[in-house]
């Protein structure tokens, strides 16, 4: 007898009701008369999609027989069977999905590697499959044996691949979820959820340790990650890391070659987006975790204990913010730290008061209150602190039992902001005051800092530390820079040094110039003087300080043949023959002034691409002046030169009056916005100028025509 006669053919598998008379007449059709044939034809990778008028069901009734039945003959297999024998049983796969369904984390798991399965099937089956719960699914579906279960039925048989397809990939991830390690769980868990990848050995081993993450190590490699502008924003201007120094608006904006009002804008959007709407991070059951401390206040040397406990880099102000949103957001109110708008509160420290001890009483005004009696006190004396805070104005709501918390509060708030400690018998002393001029408030500011600054730098941190001060300009701090003796400028920019520095040159190019030429006995090349120039003021070069020597107005450089320069107080070797200054004599430089305006009908333009248009404008403005000394005969030929081609110079303002409209009537097509200050600062005052002109009436008709046009134009951004 054959091996193929050991098999039932298939009249006999439908007489025995295995399958259906349809499929059986499909088979024998198809040339599959025996059980054989069928389970030949199925391991031989074939699809019974191909037989001749299968449908849906006829192709089920196989796929089924396949996998389950097998001949009732001992010892007898077809080859490759072994491994769906070997296959575990609907009992298993039940319990094991029932078993991680009780893990809620591994529970979503498996329905997210779900609606991740269904979104790449046909709209049909994820119209089936959003009817049906999962875990319905799992038991009417994925174990049961005749796929005709109420509310999968339809599903399988209209959606045959679908349903296959879906049925071994929820049973190899069930498989996989429940065969795996805690470790290999917990680092999966990590970049599904927080996208970390190559340092999840910590923070499993931290949660293996207390039970859950630690959220602050995690945020920290989170924000490490993000490269993004505007996070990158709040990260570099706000304090958010230990040990850094936030750049300024004006630093961020130039780095990124955008606006500070942009900055602005973006720094506020992503901090908002990181705490003021609550972003899902903040929600992730791992912050529930965290026990709220039980105090009247939270400083800046509590939040240690996370930072040691979670070896994360955060500032104590930012870990503050943090769990100002996570667990006291309804409890407590933050006084300093970081905030949205950057309001210049005036606080050194960050802190949080419970809100009940923040309504009766008003730590910002106390705050103000004792640095205002600080630095009206001339005289030293101690205080108790009960009877400062029972006496003081700052009572919101009369509650005397609550003198003895709020007296505790404020006696930190003299530790850590005003860096006053108790006495042994719990009093405080509060000095004498020495007055602080303007000049030694700015000096501080430059002490502080350490670095050069500029004189918008210097205001905007003098602001800061003194919201209160009636200053409005920049401007008006110079008066109090120049006047104090430990402070210069360095190169004439609006740059500001202290004296006292090693490490920085103050000054400008001449003074390092004369500084130079005073050590040495003889007199330099251009070329030695530059290289002692450049170790300090990098940004000149050799052209640049020899001009600067010739064109000093005091005379204090001298010049010798074959280009040496020394100066002009000192004596030198009589081998050293001086020279006049070797700039071109006036005589030409004028006569040249005047062949240029015959030839273009204008005077030369300063701003010129042109090198002897633009040489011939700048010393033509300097003249004009007063820059460059000259004698009474040469002010009269200058007189002479405007008096005569006063058209020719009317021409050029009139042809640079019209430049002026066409690059910012062009840069607000371009950019849709007005210029600003900072970036366009040419622009800014010249549209400045060209609004009071109009309004003042100092336009011709065609100006005035123009300056409605410019109008409508802005209107229409």
């Amino acid at each position: 007898m054959t091996d193929r006669e050991l098999y039932p053919s298939t009249a006999d598998l439908a007489i025995a009701k295995e399958i259906s008379v349809r499929t059986c007449n499909c088979c024998r059709r198809f040339g599959l008369e025996s059980l054989y044939d069928i389970l030949l034809y199925y391991e031989q990778g074939e699809s019974f999609e191909h037989i001749e008028g299968a449908g849906s069901k006829t192709f089920l009734e196989l796929q089924w027989l396949c996998r389950t039945l097998m001949p009732p003959i001992p010892n007898r297999t077809l080859p490759g069977l072994e491994e769906e024998i070997a296959q575990d049983s609907d009992a298993e796969m039940i319990e094991r999905f029932n078993a991680l369904f009780l893990d809620e984390s591994k529970r979503k798991t498996i329905e997210k590697k779900y609606e991740q399965i269904i979104q790449t099937y046909s709209v049909r089956a994820r119209t089936w499959l959003e009817r049906i719960p999962l875990a319905t699914l799992v038991s009417r579906y994925l174990v049961c044996p005749d796929n005709k279960s109420s509310g999968v039925e339809h599903f399988f048989i209209k959606n045959m691949r679908e349903a296959i397809d879906l049925k071994e990939k929820l049973q190899t991830e069930i498989t996989r979820q429940f065969n795996m390690s805690k470790e290999e769980y917990l680092k999966e868990e990590i970049f599904n959820r927080y996208r970390l990848t190559g340092s999840a050995e910590y923070p499993v081993s931290y949660y293996l340790k207390y039970g859950h993450f630690p959220m602050f190590w995690i945020l920290e490699k989170q924000l490490e990650n993000d490269d993004d502008r505007d996070v990158n924003a709040m990260k570099e201007t706000f304090r958010v890391y230990r040990n850094q120094k936030p750049l300024s608006l004006n630093e961020f904006a130039v780095k990124y070659s955008i606006s500070r009002e942009r900055v602005r804008q973006i720094r506020k959007e992503a901090f908002e987006e990181l705490f003021l709407r609550k972003s899902a991070f903040f929600q992730d059951k791992n912050w529930q975790c965290y026990e709220p401390w039980s105090r009247d206040a939270i400083w800046e040397e509590d939040m240690q204990y996370y930072i040691n406990d979670e070896q994360c880099g955060f500032s104590e102000e930012f870990i503050l913010q943090i769990l100002l949103t996570v667990l006291y957001r309804n409890g407590y109110t933050l006084y300093g730290g970081i905030n949205s708008r950057h309001i210049k509160n005036g606080w050194h420290s960050t802190f949080l008061v419970r809100d009940e001890l923040a309504e009766i009483f008003d730590f910002d005004k106390f705050r103000r209150e004792f640095n205002a009696l600080q630095l009206g006190n001339k005289s030293e004396y101690l205080q108790d602190i009960q009877t400062l805070v029972a006496n003081c104005s700052c009572w919101k709501k009369s509650v005397p039992e609550a003198t003895a918390g709020i007296a505790d509060i404020v006696r930190d708030i003299l530790r850590f902001e005003f860096k006053i400690c108790p006495e042994a018998d719990g009093r405080v002393k509060i000095s004498a005051y020495r007055r602080k001029t303007l000049s030694d408030r700015v000096y501080d500011i430059l002490k502080n800092n350490g670095n050069p600054m500029h004189l918008s730098e210097i205001y905007a941190e003098f602001k800061r530390i003194n919201p209160e001060h009636h200053y409005s300009d920049p401007v008006q701090l110079r008066p109090a820079l120049l006047k104090h003796d430990s402070i210069s400028y360095r190169n004439r920019k609006s740059i500001y040094v202290l004296k006292e520095w090693t490490h920085v040159k103050f000054g400008t190019i001449r003074s390092c110039v004369i500084e130079f030429l005073t050590r040495k006995k003889s007199p330099q090349t251009a070329k030695n003087i530059t290289d002692y120039v450049l170790q300090y003021f990098p940004e000149t070069n050799n052209a640049s300080v020899r001009t600067s020597m010739l064109n000093d107005t005091r005379q204090r450089f001298a010049f010798f043949n074959d280009g040496f320069f020394g100066l002009s107080r000192k004596r030198y070797h009589s081998k050293y023959e001086r020279t006049e200054n070797s700039l071109m004599p006036f005589s030409l430089r004028l006569s040249n002034m005047e062949k240029f305006i015959a030839e273009n009908g204008h005077f030369p333009f300063a701003s010129s691409k042109n090198r002897y248009e633009r040489i011939l404008g700048v010393w033509w403005v300097r003249i004009s002046k007063g820059i460059y000394a000259i004698d009474e005969g040469q002010q009269k030929e200058i007189e002479r030169v405007k008096s005569q081609y006063a058209a020719c110079d009317a021409n050029k303002r009139t042809f640079q009056w019209n430049k002026n409209y066409c690059e910012m009537k062009s840069y607000i097509l371009e950019n849709h916005k007005m210029p600003s200050i900072s970036k366009e600062r040419f622009l800014y005052h010249w549209y400045s100028r060209f609004k009071t002109d109009f309004h003042e009436n100092r336009l011709n008709g065609k100006q005035r025509q123009k300056y409605i046009e410019l109008m409508k134009l802005i209107d229409a951004m």
